[in-house]
């Protein structure tokens, strides 16, 4: 199965349950009180890192993930159960976007490192919760929550501690199969590697090693998504340490030029990493011009190594230079491991709007002919609170009007200019505004 670094997939967290209506039942008892148990919660999507799985080939065929529904809460109090959480195991190193906010939601860079990337809605409150002083017997209940759905977008950005950089058929794919136990393909043409290859580096009598990744060619324009373009710029963005590896029969000044221009056109801060240049193929060019090159290269300001991947020329001294030069993993991995927060639902700021609806003709309220003043009511979370109790919406109205009063919507409309008979609307709801005070002095 081919190397897959780029997936979109649809997720959809579980509803939460909806609350229970119920009123307990028992021998020689008539009217008993309101016992109806809580919706359990919807399951939550979440995101896995993994070693095992190397690529997002893994999720090929399965777009679609769904998570199930909490329960419904049920009478005598018994809370709905909570539906169960979907994992998706995913390579580490792999970035997730929201697709129609361009937003990172995850970034998972240690295995076994979570993040939800969708979450289950919360369960209904059942009658039992609404009772008071003055109502002792409420017949409605809370409907659950919608989960959170989501078209996302999956990125695997290889996790690297050391990253080949070079023109196709510059010699990477010989120089990590001569460095570490990787077995790249390896041919004299260009783009033989089409798939990032990892491979491990050991130290010489020393429990110390690194991975280095071999990712396929760059060429000119590969910022702007040319040839293999973004699919090599994104692995290499979490390298530690960038050998730009050069050929020496070529012309290296100006490859290692081209090189830096597209990665300082793909994301800037790549040329701030560590790095080094590998002049590679010295086998094939005499002493004196291969010092002529490692001349030139010097005034880029990164240090030179003449190496021959073919016949070894250079390669312990250049493995020795790289254990050296890595930075520490731990302030790496702090630099770059995002803290993604959960998400938190943000209610829009209060709204109201008014408008003049003509009067009605032969259909719907008739105002006497005169047009209806209405108020439209926008955030402040209302209509979610609405469209919980939905079901139960006459039951309920007392409820919601009393919170609405406590949450400054009536005030809010007041100031606004909303007179008495007028139309409140929020969202797919409609009800008559009144003045408690005109009602008080009448």
């Amino acid at each position: 199965m081919a190397f897959r670094d780029v997936l979109n997939i649809e997720v959809a967290a579980g509803n939460g349950g909806d609350g229970s209506m119920s009123f307990h039942r028992a021998k020689y008892m008539e009217k008993g009180g309101p016992d109806g148990g809580h919706g359990g919660k919807g399951g939550d999507i979440i995101l896995r890192a993994t070693q095992s799985v190397e690529s997002l080939e893994r999720l090929v065929g399965k777009r679609k993930f769904k998570a199930p529904n909490g329960g419904y809460g049920e009478g005598r109090l018994r809370q709905g159960a909570d539906g169960e959480d979907v994992f998706i195991d995913v390579p580490v190193g792999t970035t997730a976007f929201d697709e129609d906010s361009g937003k990172v939601i995850a970034d998972l860079v240690a295995v076994g490192q979570e993040k939800v990337i969708a979450r289950g809605g919360a369960g209904g409150r059942g009658n039992s919760t609404f009772t008071s002083s003055t109502r002792q017997a409420p017949r409605f209940a809370e409907l659950g929550v919608p989960g959170q759905k989501r078209r996302v977008r999956l990125e695997l950005r290889l996790i690297a501690d050391v990253g080949l950089v070079g023109y196709p058929n510059a010699g990477k794919s010989s120089l990590l199969a001569a460095l570490s136990r990787a077995n790249p393909a390896i041919a004299d043409y260009p783009f033989t590697t089409l798939s990032p290859i990892l491979g491990v580096v050991q130290r010489e009598n020393a429990d110390e090693r690194f991975t280095m990744a071999d990712i396929p060619g760059i060429i000119e324009g590969a910022s702007e998504g040319k040839g293999l373009g973004l699919e090599f710029l994104r692995h290499i963005s979490r390298t530690r340490l960038l050998i730009y590896v050069l050929d020496v029969t070529r012309d290296p000044v100006e490859e290692l030029r081209q090189l830096q221009a597209e990665l300082r056109t793909y994301d800037a801060t790549l040329l701030e990493n560590v790095a080094l240049i590998a002049l590679n193929k010295i086998e094939l060019v005499d002493a004196e011009l291969a010092s002529m090159v490692e001349d030139d290269l010097v005034h880029s300001g990164l240090p030179v190594l003449k190496v021959s991947a073919r016949e070894g020329h250079g390669l312990p001294e250049l493995k020795e230079t790289l254990f050296q030069m890595l930075p520490e993993f731990e302030l790496w991995a702090e630099r770059n491991a995002l803290e993604l927060e959960p998400d938190q639902v943000i209610e829009a700021p209060l709204s109201i709007t008014f408008r003049i609806d003509p009067a009605a003709k032969g259909v719907g309220i008739i105002n006497d002919g005169q047009p209806e003043r209405v108020w439209e009511v926008h955030g402040g979370g209302f209509q979610e609170k609405l469209v919980r109790f939905s079901r139960y919406m006459e039951e309920a109205a007392e409820y919601l009007g009393n919170l609405f009063k406590r949450q400054g919507l009536y005030n809010a409309l007041k100031r606004a200019g909303a007179r008495e008979g007028d139309t409140v609307e929020i969202g797919t709801f409609r009800f008559e505004y009144f003045d408690e005070d005109e009602q008080d002095r009448g």
